[in-house]
């Protein structure tokens, strides 16, 4: 029995040293790190913006892996026909990284109408791992409407009265509650078009927060409003029907520089003609021109306009 049991103790030693150094010869394989996460503006890759920009800004965040460190930023920039320079570099021990960029364009660097302005954003760790991200600037100085037909206020046919350049130059009616109707996105409107027998009024723009008396033209429908923009309008007689079909890019931005907005402006325009072109200044400081189309001939009726404004 001693004996039996004596062995047995032997026995567990010698399988308890078999697993102990059958545990102990294992390699164990090192995890390897991962690169770098990096985001560039929020993860938009494309915008456009006016041949008049100031300076165009590039928002870099980016983190390392477990354990590892963000050691290098790079940005390069290429403009379409020219070469490509560096124009930021930084050194970095820190896991993450969050760094915002000002590009400054005005007077410093010649872009012209169309062309493409493209960043790239090198990220790199202390383990040699890159990560990369470009961001593309599309020049265009202005955008064009289709045609715009609004309703005068009897109309049956044309429902619409206001409309506003966010989404589309998009068109909306009188109303409360739906994403065509007025109240829900008076944010939106820039413009708002009336119709008005009275020979001094007849087809007329307005500013949204021009203050129709009690009971005249949309002073019901706006009151309601919980924002009013404020869009200043003013005549452009130098710019003819030709002239207007002509503006693109630079002859645009010269244009529309001309005018001067701190005097002479209006909140309200009447007695609209065909093919008359008026200018306007937005609540943002967006400029731009309207082309007067085919206006109503009553309060029944619509009118045409054709729109462009910067970008």
């Amino acid at each position: 029995m001693k004996k039996s049991f004596k062995s047995l103790i032997v026995m567990a030693a010698i399988a308890s040293s078999a697993l102990f150094t059958s545990c102990g010869d294992k390699a164990i394989t090192p995890v390897e790190s991962l690169a770098p996460t990096l985001t560039v503006n929020d993860g938009v890759k494309k915008s456009s913006s006016s041949q008049s920009i100031d300076s165009i800004a590039i928002k870099v965040i980016a983190s390392a892996d477990v354990n590892r460190k963000i050691t290098k930023l790079t940005i390069t920039r290429a403009i379409t026909g020219q070469s490509t320079n560096t124009i930021k570099t930084a050194t970095y021990s820190a896991k993450d990284v969050i760094y915002t960029h000002y590009d400054v364009i005005l007077n410093q660097i010649v872009i012209n109408e169309g062309d493409e302005i493209t960043y790239s954003v090198t990220i790199e760790d202390d383990n040699g791992k890159t990560v990369n991200s470009t961001y593309v600037v599309t020049i265009a100085s202005m955008v064009t409407s289709g045609q715009i037909l609004l309703g005068g206020p009897s109309s049956t046919t044309n429902e619409y009265h206001f409309f506003g350049v966010a989404d589309g130059f998009r068109r909306y009616r009188a109303g409360t509650t739906g994403a065509d109707l007025a109240k829900d996105n008076s944010a939106k409107i820039d413009f708002i078009y009336y119709y008005n027998s009275a020979g001094s009024v007849q087809n007329a723009v307005y500013s949204p927060d021009y203050a129709f008396g009690a009971g005249i033209g949309w002073n019901a429908e706006t009151t309601t409003w919980p924002t009013k923009n404020t869009t200043m309008f003013k005549l452009a007689p130098d710019i003819t029907f030709s002239a207007f079909d002509a503006l693109s890019g630079s002859t645009f931005l010269t244009e529309i520089s001309l005018l001067d907005f701190t005097s002479g402006t209006a909140s309200k325009l009447t007695n609209l003609s065909v093919n008359q072109v008026f200018a306007f200044k937005k609540a943002d400081g967006k400029r731009g021109f309207v082309l007067v189309g085919n206006p109503s001939a009553s309060a029944s009726g619509q009118i045409l306009m054709v729109v462009k404004t910067e970008l």
